[in-house]
């Protein structure tokens, strides 16, 4: 059972669409927030989680937002951790610049200036944000230093070795 306190009057429980397939609960805004480019911005949900014991909890994007050209900026909720959950968005979105020329009558240029589209994104209260996984603290694992690792099939391959 995941326990939820909620901080806030405007404050939501975390909810999943389709449990036991969907891979996180979504959180919610509890206020407007404007995300300009570039920027993090930590957006407030208004509530507290305790899951079972050594359980914590990742945060992801949501699809939705990702189109909207917003992100998750990471971090986890370690399963001691009982303040309010607040999630860093970025956006990634960049103005689009133009160049405004003004002429005269004459056709005389007679003001040039670069202008730049809004690229700022506002978050409603309400707004689904993040996604919430749980999942279980291994922490506990002891660390061994070895000469070497067992083998595998994919051994070292890293970025781009899968050839897709």
């Amino acid at each position: 059972m995941i326990r939820v306190k909620l901080l806030h009057p405007e404050a939501r429980v975390p909810t999943v669409e389709h449990a036991g397939s969907d891979l996180g609960f979504d959180l919610f805004a509890i206020e407007d927030t404007v995300l300009p480019p570039g920027v993090p911005v930590k957006v407030r949900t208004g509530i507290a989680v305790e899951g079972p014991p050594g359980c914590g909890f990742v945060l992801g994007d949501r699809s939705s937002m990702a189109v909207k050209g917003i992100t998750y900026a990471g971090g986890r909720i370690d399963a001691g951790y009982r303040g309010e959950i607040l999630v860093c968005l970025i956006n990634v979105n960049q103005p689009h610049y133009s160049l405004a020329v003004e002429r005269g009558p004459d056709g005389v240029i007679r003001d040039v200036r670069l202008e730049a589209s809004d690229a700022k994104v506002t978050i409603r209260r309400g707004d689904r944000i993040a996604q919430m996984s749980p999942f279980a603290a291994r922490t506990d694992l002891q660390i061994e230093a070895v000469e070497e690792l067992s083998e595998t099939a994919r051994g070292s391959g890293g970025f781009g070795s899968s050839g897709r």
